[in-house]
């Protein structure tokens, strides 16, 4: 865990001299997408429940979205959290330990905590891809999304629940495939 902090801290580092190393761009998103993958998990530390609300949401990479010098480091949070809150969709059962808690309220039950899951995976790979596209060029956000997803994967294999989130980002992209082929003329 503290190695993802320090990670997530290099990336806060590079964000502040994005204006004067543009190269820095690209590694703050890679180095805070790989502190997300692990980090939501730090409300073990902090003392608020497994898979506390705070840390198993957007809110994380919201609050980075406040500046736009800040984006660099929203996208890679946004990504890395995606891939994380993927795999927690999958736990061996929901309930107890693997349901989402709010502070305040405890746990919101397993039908909502999967709900939770999946609505925050989406909007938060859905919000680093945006994000992405805005803060680098196009081929240059091609070539940092395909290191992400090639550290998601490698993230995704070695986690619980990691193999059937890599089997629903499979088939979602080969369905996103084959819709766009049969939409083209030809």
């Amino acid at each position: 865990m503290l190695t993802m902090v320090f990670l997530l801290g290099a990336a806060i580092g590079l964000s502040l001299a994005s204006e004067r190393w543009p190269w820095s761009i690209p590694a703050t998103v890679l180095l805070a997408a790989w502190a997300m993958t692990r980090l939501p998990d730090i409300d073990l530390v902090l003392g608020l429940g497994h898979r506390s609300g705070l840390t198993h949401s957007l809110l994380p990479a919201g609050l980075a979205c406040g500046r736009r010098r800040w984006w660099p480091l929203a996208a890679g949070v946004a990504l890395g959290l995606g891939f994380h809150l993927s795999a927690d969709m999958f736990p061996n059962a929901m309930r107890g330990y693997a349901t989402v808690k709010l502070p305040g309220l405890g746990s919101i039950g397993s039908g909502a905590s999967y709900l939770w899951l999946a609505a925050n995976a989406v909007a938060a790979l859905i919000l680093g891809a945006w994000l992405l596209g805005r803060v680098l060029a196009p081929r240059a956000a091609l070539a940092v999304l395909g290191a992400i997803a090639l550290l998601g994967i490698a993230y995704l294999f070695a986690t619980d629940g990691g193999w059937w989130a890599l089997a629903m980002f499979g088939g979602t992209g080969w369905l996103a495939l084959r819709g766009r082929r049969a939409a083209q003329p030809g």
